[in-house]
């Protein structure tokens, strides 16, 4: 299934799930928009994987949606999952469908990585101390990244106040990018099962790579089927 259909099919328009492969070039860090009073954790990757041209995304993670804190995260400096190798994933933007029968595609709730109560029962967190944990990672070092979410390229069809378009052109930054790296059931118009985000980080030499893995939720979800149903 191609692109086209997959964003014509689960989401608003130009949107696609899936998972970026790629290279940090640059940590923006946090970005608070007086406007929207939504704080993002911003970075800008290139997917320069072998055999390819390379493409730069930004990478928008939602660590405040308001004035109070309302984000949770949870993170585990070691992840590794038998049935789940984020480290065969290739560099680039890979499309994944949106059902059980896509073994990439992410459900916390009905396909959890972890205990997702871990998540939604933790304390929801400041814009501040979310960022705090991902400098830890991301400051220093390029590391490269696994990102689940949503793709968008707002060069083709957003307004031109659109967030990600408006970096494009105010601040030299790549209009595409990935958006939704958080659990992504029963929210707006891109509510659906297996279509959840998460952060993977590469840590270590090539002999042996580790995987510290971010989850994100915001504070008025739940962590039950039949309630997101």
């Amino acid at each position: 299934m191609d692109e086209e259909t997959l964003a014509s099919s689960r989401f608003s328009k130009g949107k696609i799930y899936g998972v970026l492969r790629a290279q940090v070039t640059s940590d923006n860090g946090e970005y608070h928009s007086d406007k929207s009073k939504m704080t993002h954790y911003n970075l800008i990757t290139t997917d320069d994987g072998p055999n390819q041209m390379p493409e730069q995304y930004q990478i928008n993670i939602d660590i405040q949606s308001r004035d109070a804190p309302n984000v949770k995260c949870v993170s585990f400096d070691s992840f590794s999952i038998d049935n789940f190798q984020v480290s065969d994933l290739p560099y680039g933007f890979t499309p994944l469908r949106s059902d059980s029968d896509e073994p990439m595609a992410i459900d916390l709730v009905r396909k959890p990585l972890f205990d997702v109560n871990l998540l939604t029962q933790s304390t929801a967190l400041s814009a501040d101390e979310i960022a705090t944990k991902l400098d830890n990672y991301l400051k220093e070092g390029n590391p490269n990244v696994i990102v689940f979410g949503t793709k968008y390229d707002d060069g083709y069809h957003q307004p031109e106040k659109h967030y990600g378009l408006q970096r494009a052109a105010k601040q030299q930054k790549p209009s595409r990018g990935i958006d939704d790296v958080h659990l992504n059931q029963n929210i707006g118009n891109d509510g659906s099962a297996y279509q959840d985000g998460a952060l993977f980080i590469e840590t270590g030499d090539s002999d042996q790579k580790n995987y510290v893995a971010f989850f994100f939720c915001f504070a008025n979800q739940c962590g039950s089927e039949s309630n997101y149903d």
